[in-house]
């Protein structure tokens, strides 16, 4: 170090020991290095460098996590003079009184889009077609107003050529078609173009509000449901649902609170949005909650996430209000063949890499860590998705042989035949509030290769899955070994999967159960009830 770069590192060590961090947040680059290196030169056990080691171990905290998530704030932030227990009060308490400011005032409008007008006055016409589209696709009517009809409104449904649109919501309606109950369905989107479709099978009425709003006062249904409900739909058909058994489906993305997905916010921006939607979702569900129209039950996917939900949101949903039914795990489709030992070197991921929620970058360092092992050789490995985060797949695999990256998307029906081929279901997650493409696995005797997150530990165990920590490839990786040194456990668990999957996921313990919730099928169904999920909690 030259004396005059000395000089000036002494001159802002000074600085830091008087006044703080922000000293060191308003050095540049160089001057910080220096700095530091001045800190190792003070003193050992002096107050100045257990005071500057504090500031610069906060200084680096914040420094890497702001970089790695976009996001997180070290408490440094809300200033330098209070202890911690004070900066979390206060925080908490001024946050609380701005919020319940801010929930006093209603929702605002949705922005109108133009074709208000327009909608209303061919609702009658569209809905006619579409019910058309019902006869030919059902069969005529019957007379008998004791009919049992199920409207389901839902933001975006399957169609020829955009088959992931919510396809879980599909197979529901094709379990209460089999059941004999006359299902509607209605997308309702602002920026969709309004028409009559048939989607195997189902007939789909899109629009934007009005078509809804048509049948709900032409027809008499039994009930109605609703799945990933926003302040769009809710707007449309709110005033329309009076006298309506209606229950709405809370599967995640449409009552989670931004941080969940911090690591997907790349720039302050998408962060400021992420942020801003939360507060929105925050007063529309208190909204929902209290209208006399509100859902008569809130179903949740998962015990986790009705929890989650109510942290989210920061409201209590009531107990009689409430249900927990798992998504449909269709075994019909899914179906268990046990596996050959063999089958325990083939590993297959089957997902979509558009955010980091899924993890694919810790299937891709799980793979990579299985290079470095003598088992490698043996190894088949099929990868199959799409989105922004798959080009790492690419990257790492390009040059191995055994390695199969595919960009695409495939079917539910290709998926059940891969299932059949392969042994080991790679699905990390950083996020789940169920995890459908993990049963489905299960389901067809896949030993699945996860992490104890959200709500992950509630549909497996030890018995039937790896399970690693939160973000641990290593434990991923042991258990992936322990699976090839020991084909006999590959075999166990892999009927245990299947077996799991059947007894809590089943059409009879989900989708039979909420239609005798809803009022479509005999059964009784006791307040607040739900169904029982293996850890008895």
């Amino acid at each position: 170090m030259s004396p005059t770069s000395a000089d000036q590192a002494k001159q802002w060590l000074r600085r830091v020991i008087s006044f703080g961090g922000e000293q060191v947040r308003a050095a540049p680059a160089p001057v910080e290095r220096l700095v530091r290196q001045a800190f190792h030169a003070l003193p050992d056990g002096s107050e100045a460098k257990r005071r500057v080691r504090r500031i610069l171990t906060g200084h680096s905290a914040r420094r890497e996590t702001t970089s790695a998530f976009g996001g997180y704030l070290s408490l440094a932030d809300a200033g330098s003079t209070y202890s911690k227990a004070e900066q979390a009060t206060y925080l908490q308490l001024e946050l609380g009184h701005l919020k319940r400011s801010l929930y006093d005032q209603p929702l605002p409008p949705w922005p109108a889009t133009g074709f208000e007008d327009q909608d209303a006055a061919a609702a009658p016409g569209r809905v006619e077609e579409y019910l058309g589209r019902v006869s030919q696709a059902y069969g005529a009517p019957e007379a008998s107003t004791a009919r049992v009809r199920h409207l389901v409104i839902v933001n975006q449904y399957p169609r020829e050529g955009d088959e992931y649109g919510n396809g879980f919501v599909h197979r529901r309606v094709k379990y209460y078609l089999e059941a004999g109950i006359e299902v509607h369905v209605a997308v309702v989107a602002p920026d969709v173009e309004p028409e009559s479709t048939v989607y195997d099978g189902v007939p789909v009425l899109v629009g934007r509000g009005a078509e809804v709003r048509e049948l709900l006062q032409r027809i008499g249904y039994t009930s109605a449901s609703s799945h990933f409900l926003n302040a769009f739909i809710w707007e449309q058909v709110r005033d329309s649902l009076a006298g309506i058994r209606w229950f709405t489906f809370m599967h995640g993305f449409e009552s989670r609170r931004w941080v969940r997905t911090i690591r997907n916010y790349r720039s302050p921006e998408p962060l400021s949005n992420g942020i801003k939607d939360t507060l929105i979702r925050q007063r529309f569900w208190r909204e929902v909650l209290a209208h006399p129209n509100g859902p008569e039950r809130f179903v949740f996917v998962s015990r986790w996430w009705r929890r989650g939900s109510q942290d989210d949101m920061e409201l209590v949903y009531p107990a009689q209000r409430t249900a927990v039914v798992h998504n449909v795990t269709d075994t019909q489709l899914f179906t268990y063949h046990p596996k050959d030992a063999e089958q325990r070197y083939k590993i297959l991921w089957v997902r979509s890499a558009a955010n980091l929620n899924y993890a694919p970058d810790l299937a891709v360092k799980a793979l990579q860590a299985l290079r470095e092992t003598r088992y490698w050789p043996q190894l088949s490995i099929r990868i199959i998705g799409d989105g922004m985060h798959f080009q790492g797949f690419e990257d790492a695999f390009a040059e191995d042989g055994n390695v199969q990256v595919e960009r695409r998307f495939a079917s539910q029906d290709e998926i059940a035949r891969l299932h059949r081929d392969y042994g080991v279901f790679l699905v990390p997650s950083r996020w789940d509030s169920q995890g459908v493409s993990r049963d489905e696995a299960m389901a067809s005797g896949l030993v699945p290769v996860t992490n104890a997150v959200c709500a992950i530990p509630e549909f497996v165990d030890g018995s039937s899955a790896v399970i690693a920590g939160p973000e641990d490839v290593a434990g991923m990786v042991r258990g992936m070994i322990r699976l090839f040194e020991h084909p006999e456990l590959f075999q166990r668990m892999s009927e245990a999967a299947a077996q799991r999957v059947a007894r809590q996921s089943g059409p009879e313990q989900t989708v039979r159960r909420e239609m005798v919730l809803m009022g479509l099928t005999p059964g009784d169904v006791g307040p607040g009830d739900a169904t029982e999920g293996e850890d008895g909690s």
